[in-house]
């Protein structure tokens, strides 16, 4: 039986890079009435090439703005009254959060979230009164789905232990998943040589990335190896109050530390160049750069925190350091320039456990599960 289903995310790029494969297949599966929901940002034809409407959302992604965010509350119960989907996706937190309680006051059939990571609000421990007023709203609005998905059992854990959610109505998603035929080994020798190996950095421009971690290990690195190579590879986000200044990145650029090509369509061709992938963030879901690193079977270092440990099995595909520790990403970094071997090697096995735990084809397998499972009413 063909549904009517709506999925929405903070922006059309992260719908189309993150929920393609689940788009291709609802499409593939006879539903004729997909619809992608979230602000424009220039993706929208690549989504709409899919055989997927696109509807534009006023999502405001900077932070608590209570104007914007009642704009956005209200545009998505219109869309939701008038249309009347079956099933409503929501993916990041303010389409979670405003989308579930308009969907449930438009009385939509069934409402599922992905809680996609937790973001700056947890990680910066100055802003208190913040982290409180979204555990407030998370705990209004999960009340109105029916399913909830997380991407790490730390993230469902602190809902659970807060009362936000029902176990019964909760379950884990391997992150959203690669598509390990797209994201595959590229085969033939690496064109760099061992003195002049290269450090990839994939992702979103922001201070709890791990940015200015990656950068001062570069500078140690270099004080060693200076023909190392550092690039950043991501957009700058403006509106994340967490955002790189620019002035930085042009800094770091000059002083030969640090390339940024800014953001690219396909990460893939950059990605095969290089020797290792690392991200020293401080809190993750579960990291899509990580995981399409891993599937083109390269070498990851990573922090042991919260999202980024659920990929990285410590010396076997990767190595973990601790958060906010520069001279340990560096002494990690340094172990992978001196043996290339281990680089072989924990590539090869970071394939083997994409292709075993997060391959794109399980996540859509769980999700579908549930768009076809028949709703149990709400306590």
């Amino acid at each position: 039986m063909s549904k009517k289903i709506f999925l929405v995310s903070r922006c059309a790029w992260t719908l189309f890079n993150f929920r393609a494969g689940l788009l291709r297949e609802l499409v593939k599966n006879g539903n004729p009435d997909i619809v992608g929901g979230a602000a424009g940002d220039g993706f929208e034809p690549k989504i709409e090439a899919l055989g997927v409407k696109f509807n534009a959302l006023p999502v405001d992604k900077k932070g608590i703005n209570p104007r914007a965010d009642i704009k956005l509350f209200w545009a998505l119960y219109r869309c939701y009254k008038v249309q009347q989907p079956d099933i409503v996706h929501h993916f990041t937190i303010k389409p979670v959060i405003y989308g579930s309680i308009a969907a449930r006051m438009a009385k939509i059939p069934k409402i599922v979230n992905t809680v996609t990571g937790l973001g700056y609000v947890f990680t910066d421990k100055k802003i208190t009164w913040l982290r409180r007023l979204v555990v407030g709203l998370y705990r209004i609005s999960l009340k109105c789905a029916d399913f909830t998905f997380f991407q790490n059992q730390d993230d469902l854990d602190f809902f659970l232990s807060r009362g936000l959610v029902k176990k019964s109505g909760t379950a884990l998603l391997p992150g959203s998943g690669v598509d390990c035929e797209h994201f595959s080994p590229v085969s033939g020798p690496n064109p760099l040589e061992k003195s002049q190996p290269t450090f990839l950095m994939v992702s979103r421009l922001l201070k709890d990335k791990g940015i200015y971690e990656f950068v001062e290990a570069a500078r140690l690195v270099k004080e060693h190896y200076p023909k190392s190579r550092f690039q950043l590879l991501g957009q700058r986000d403006i509106r994340n109050p967490n955002v790189v200044p620019e002035k930085d990145l042009k800094d770091w650029n000059d002083q030969g530390l640090v390339s940024w090509p800014g953001e690219v369509s396909d990460v893939r061709p950059i990605m095969a160049k290089s020797d290792v992938v690392v991200l020293p963030s401080y809190r993750e879901g579960i990291p899509r750069a990580l995981l399409e690193a891993a599937a083109m079977a390269k070498p990851i270092i990573t922090t042991d925190a919260v999202g980024c440990r659920e990929v990285v099995d410590h010396e076997i595909n990767g190595v973990l350091v601790p958060v906010k520790d520069a001279p340990a990403l560096a002494g990690a970094m340094e172990r992978m320039i001196n043996d290339p071997e281990m680089r072989k090697r924990m590539g090869k096995a970071g394939r083997k456990k994409v292709e075993r735990e997060f391959d794109e084809k399980i996540v859509i397998k769980k999700i579908l599960e549930v768009y076809n499972k028949d709703r149990k009413p709400i306590n």
